[in-house]
């Protein structure tokens, strides 16, 4: 080996010299290329004189961009997809929006069309919410029949309209203490004078309110085909008629929640009680001897049939005007209002009452809409103070107890209390007939209970008819005689008319299928919307805009590395 090669200060090795004898510091040279360029050489400009220098030269820069370099295209990139969107949206009208084909004026036109729809769909809309803000609750028929299998016989209260047997008064008249005899005048007159010193004891009026009972009354009984014991099937009850007989009735520790104050008669019931109520129903096994009692079937031979004694002999004085009995179908967990609302039945006929029940029910989602729009209360949404079960006939009760309380500082014998709280007596009389009448007057003064309607409730509407009786006496009443039987009897049957019933059912008047339908259906119509036409807004507006701008960036960043070259190589 010769000579050694020439090398620069970066280990390339120069070609050899083709003739021409120049130096790097030749001024001829400083811009001419180093090498001669081959077929797989690159031309390598020099600017500096020093060779050392190329071995400090700094690394490529990091590739960056800037928010305003982006920002101009982003602008643009939303601008476009926009015009996209128009152009191919499926909605009705929006694409001769965005068409460039079409002149200005005709795109206004749809605009405009366009924007029309749209009020229209949001007036109509609008309408939608505020009928269900205003009444978000419908009542309709439910579409399948109820079976009377699955509710209660209704409860029967019979009251006799004599209010003292002629016996009783007469030995009252006779030998009765002046307390007796004012109780005995005031029962009949109303016109008895009690002054404040003169105190009424509740057990001297319990004693005179008893004095008539079932058996006197009750002297024959069936239910269904079978003969039954009266005086196990009917219970003695106070209501506001006096002493009452109640069958199908709920005892009183199913009714109110003490009974301290409230059991203040002999009663007896079937050791099977169901603790009933309408929106927990009857389970599927409560058949047999149960109280409630569920209906036999429809007709007179699977209903009640009863024989009442008037004893019109015995009569005294009366209730009303006439003699014979009232008689009141209710809900076996309420309390009857008989002097009100009691129907009359006359002896000496043979009376048919034929039931209708109306049932009412609701959904549970009925639950998420507020009291006071759906206007009705579930079971446990309203405790009541004395009666375990909400009804709102049992609510009337108690805001009359509670009002009458608040007038008269006591409470009326029928009506319930707490055991602290004295009884109304005749002195208060009054106080408790006014009480009564401000808390039944729709206008006027009377209190507000604020007792809505329950969610599920059960009624009983009857339909009477009668005829005169027949002076032929069968084998089972030989022991009286023809004419005491015609003026003194009335027979009562209480059955249901069919064995199927329609049912009320209280839901939302839109649910969120419904408002779906309302809307969608709404929006449709108006711009030809569809669940896909949101779907496809999204995509223009979100993702396709998303997809650009990152695509438009990776493009940017591209090219910029590619024009950041290490400056050696510039």
């Amino acid at each position: 080996m010769g000579k050694m090669m020439r090398t620069d200060v970066n280990g390339i090795r120069p070609r050899k010299s083709t003739g021409n004898n120049w130096t790097l510091d030749s001024p001829r040279t400083k811009k001419l290329p180093i090498f001669k360029m081959g077929e797989n050489d690159f031309a390598v400009n020099l600017p500096h004189e020093n060779l050392s220098y190329y071995s400090q030269v700094p690394s490529a820069p990091k590739v960056t961009t800037s928010f305003n370099e982006t920002a101009p295209e982003v602008k643009k990139t939303i601008s476009n997809q926009l015009r996209k969107y128009c152009e191919n949206t499926t909605l009705h009208g929006l694409r001769y929006v965005g068409d460039t084909q079409l002149s200005f004026g005709e795109r206004i036109f749809w605009l405009i069309s366009f924007s029309v729809a749209i009020g229209f769909a949001t007036y109509y809309i609008t309408n939608i919410y505020d009928k269900w803000k205003s009444s978000p609750v419908i009542i309709s028929f439910s579409p399948f029949d109820g079976d009377i299998s699955k509710i209660p016989f209704p409860a029967i209260t019979i009251c006799n309209m004599n209010q003292a047997k002629r016996s009783e008064a007469e030995k009252i008249l006779r030998e009765g203490s002046n307390v007796d005899k004012k109780l005995l005048d005031d029962a009949c007159n109303g016109n008895a004078s009690f002054d404040q010193t003169e105190k009424i004891s509740w057990e001297a009026l319990r004693n005179f309110l008893t004095g008539n009972s079932c058996s006197d009354m009750l002297i024959s009984c069936q239910w269904g085909d079978d003969k039954v014991d009266c005086d196990d099937a009917f219970n003695n009850d106070l209501t506001d008629e006096g002493l009452c007989c109640s069958f199908n009735r709920l005892p009183p520790e199913k009714i109110f929640r003490s009974m301290k104050d409230i059991s203040i008669l002999n009663q007896t019931y079937p050791s099977n009680v169901y603790d009933w109520h309408a929106e927990k129903g009857f389970q599927d096994t409560d058949y047999g001897d149960y109280i409630p009692r569920r209906p036999l079937g429809a007709g007179a031979h699977l209903g009640l049939s009863i024989i009442l004694d008037a004893q019109i002999n015995n009569y005294y004085c009366s209730s009303t005007r006439s003699v014979g009995f009232k008689v009141m179908l209710s809900n076996p967990i309420e309390t009857p209002k008989m002097a009100d609302f009691g129907f009359l039945i006359s002896p000496g006929f043979e009376n048919r009452i034929t039931v209708q029940p109306v049932v009412r029910e609701a959904t549970a989602t009925l639950r998420d809409i507020a009291i006071e729009k759906r206007q009705c209360y579930f079971s446990n949404e309203r405790p009541l103070q004395y009666y375990r079960t909400y009804t709102t006939r049992n609510c009337n009760l108690e805001c009359q107890s509670n009002y009458t309380l608040q007038m008269c500082e006591c409470i009326p014998y029928h009506l319930p209390k707490s055991r602290q709280i004295k009884y109304c007596g005749k002195t208060e009389k009054d106080c408790v007939d006014q009480a009564k009448i401000d808390m039944e007057t729709v206008v006027g003064n009377g209190s507000s209970c604020n007792c809505l309607p329950s969610c599920y409730s059960i009624e009983y509407n009857n339909h009477k008819s009668f005829a005169r009786l027949s002076r032929r006496i069968n084998g089972d009443f030989t022991a009286i005689t023809s004419k005491y039987f015609v003026d003194n009897m009335a027979i009562v049957q209480v059955f249901f008319s069919s064995s199927k019933f329609t049912k009320e059912f209280k839901s939302e008047l839109y649910g969120f299928t419904e408002i779906l339908s309302n809307v969608g259906g709404l929006l449709s119509l108006c711009l030809g919307f569809s669940f896909l036409s949101l779907i496809e807004l999204f995509y223009f507006v979100t993702l396709r805009v998303v997809c650009d701008i990152a695509q438009h960036t990776r493009k940017v960043i591209k090219k910029q590395k590619e024009s950041n070259v290490i400056p050696f190589l510039k």
